[in-house]
C-alpha cells in the first residue's frame, strides 16, 4: 500500500471510532434514565391507594334509635246511633272534614211524623191544662165568696138573726166547693205531667232525627268509608273511620338500660322513606313508668307535627332520640373505624405518607360521624377507605380526600 493509502485508511479509522463514541453516549444516558424511572415506579407501585379525611371538632349528640309505625292522635270508627236507610253520602276516603260535618244521612220521615203527632198531642194537653186552670180559678173564687158569706152569717147567727140550719147548709156548700177544687187541682197536675212527658218525648224524637245525620266528631281526614247509598243500617253499624293527622305519635320500645336516658321534652328526629329522605322533628312526650315483662322494654312516646302528607298513620319510620350533646368533640367518619379482636382502631397517615394503626376509645355517634375520646387529635389525617390493607409503616397514596 502506498503512503497516501495508509494515510487515508488511518483517517477513516479515526472517524469511525469517533462516531462510535458519539453514538454510545445517548445509549448510556437512556439506560441511566430508565434505571431511575424503574426505581420511582417501584416506589409508586408499593404505595397503597387510600381515601382520607381530617379529624375535626364539632358538636355531636348521643341518640337512642328505634323504629315504629306512626299513629294518629285520635282515630275512631264512627257508628250509627239510629237505624234507617241511607239516603245521602257526603264524604269519601281522603276527604278532610271539620267538626260537625255531615258524612251521611238516613231516612227520617217516620221520625218526623212521630214528632208532628207528639207536637199535636202537646198542643191538646196545653189546651186542657189551660181549661183546668180556669176552672180552678173559678172554684177558688167561689170558695172565697162562700167563706166570706159564712163568716157574715155566723155573726148574724150569734145575734139571733139567722137559724142554725141556714148556716149549716152554707158550710156543706163550702165542703162541696173544696172537693171540686181538689178534683180540678188533680186535673191541672195531670195535664202538667202529661205536658212535661210530651215535651220530653218531642226532645227525644228531635234527638233521634238529629242522629239520622251522621257527623264528624272532630276535625280530621276520612281514612275509610264503609257505607253505601241505599244501604239499610242498624244501630251501632260502623260507617266511617276518621283520624286526626296532626299531631302524630311514634311509640318506640327501648331496652330498659337505654330507656333510663330518655326523658320528656328531649328532641327527636323522625325519618321516613327507604332512604330516610323525609325528616321531621319532634319531642318525647312521655316515658312509660313500667317495663314490659315479656319483652323487657319501655315504651317511649314521641309527638311531632308532620311537615307534609308523607307522614301519615301507619307509616314505618325510624326515630332517633337525642339524649346528650357534646358541643366540642373530636369527630371522624364512622367508616374510618375498624374492629379486630374486640378492639377498635383507626389508621392515621403521617406527614411522610406512612400508615400507623391506633387504638381508639369512641363516644357518641350519629349517622355519619363518631366521637373519638382518645387516640386521635384534631387535624390528624385518618383513612376512610383502603385501611383494611394497611399495616404499620406502609406507604400510602391518597386518591381522594
Amino acid at each position: 500500500m502506498s503512503t497516501r493509502g495508509k494515510v487515508y485508511a488511518f483517517a477513516l479509522a479515526v472517524v469511525m471510532l469517533a462516531s462510535a463514541g458519539y453514538l454510545a453516549k445517548p445509549w448510556l444516558a437512556g439506560r441511566a434514565d430508565a434505571a431511575v424511572g424503574d426505581e420511582a415506579g417501584s416506589v409508586a407501585e408499593d404505595a397503597v391507594p387510600v381515601s382520607v379525611e381530617l379529624a375535626a371538632r364539632g358538636p355531636i349528640s348521643n341518640s337512642l334509635s328505634s323504629t315504629a309505625n306512626l299513629r294518629a292522635r285520635r282515630e275512631v270508627e264512627i257508628a250509627t246511633q239510629a237505624a234507617g236507610l241511607v239516603t245521602e253520602v257526603r264524604a269519601e276516603e281522603g276527604d278532610f272534614v271539620q267538626t260537625g260535618h255531615v258524612l251521611c244521612s238516613l231516612d227520617d220521615r217516620d221520625l218526623r211524623i212521630d214528632l208532628e203527632l207528639a207536637q199535636q198531642r202537646l198542643a191538646q194537653t196545653r189546651i186542657q191544662l189551660e181549661a183546668a186552670s180556669i176552672r180552678r180559678e173559678q172554684a177558688e173564687a167561689k170558695l172565697r165568696n162562700r167563706r166570706a158569706e159564712v163568716r157574715r152569717n155566723e155573726e148574724a147567727l150569734s145575734q139571733g138573726l139567722l137559724a142554725e140550719s141556714e148556716v149549716a147548709v152554707q158550710r156543706h156548700e163550702i165542703e162541696d166547693i173544696e172537693h171540686d177544687l181538689r178534683i180540678v187541682d188533680s186535673t191541672v197536675r195531670e195535664n202538667r205531667f202529661k205536658q212535661d212527658e210530651l215535651e220530653a218525648q218531642i226532645r227525644k224524637v228531635r234527638l233521634q232525627i238529629s242522629q239520622t245525620s251522621i257527623t264528624a266528631p272532630f276535625a280530621g281526614r276520612i281514612t275509610e268509608r264503609k257505607v253505601e247509598l241505599g244501604q239499610s243500617l242498624r244501630v251501632s253499624d260502623k260507617v266511617f273511620k276518621i283520624a286526626a293527622f296532626s299531631p302524630l305519635y311514634a311509640e318506640v320500645y327501648l331496652a330498659e338500660r337505654d330507656s333510663r336516658e330518655a326523658q320528656a321534652g328531649q328532641l327527636a328526629r323522625i325519618r321516613l322513606g327507604p332512604l330516610d329522605s323525609e325528616v321531621a322533628l319532634g319531642r318525647v312526650e312521655r316515658v312509660s313508668p313500667v317495663v314490659d315483662e315479656q319483652t323487657g322494654t319501655v315504651k317511649v312516646t314521641v309527638r311531632f307535627d308532620p311537615p307534609n302528607r308523607g307522614f301519615r298513620p301507619g307509616a314505618f319510620v325510624r326515630v332517633d332520640i337525642q339524649t346528650n350533646t357534646d358541643s366540642d368533640a373530636v369527630l371522624i367518619p364512622k367508616q374510618a373505624v375498624i374492629e379486630e379482636d374486640a378492639q377498635l382502631y383507626v389508621v392515621v397517615i403521617g406527614e411522610d405518607g406512612t400508615a400507623r394503626r391506633i387504638a381508639v376509645d369512641l363516644g357518641y355517634q350519629n349517622e355519619t360521624d363518631v366521637q373519638v375520646r382518645s387516640g386521635v387529635r384534631e387535624g390528624e389525617t385518618v383513612v376512610v377507605a383502603g385501611q383494611g390493607r394497611l399495616k404499620d409503616g406502609d406507604r400510602t397514596r391518597v386518591v381522594s380526600d
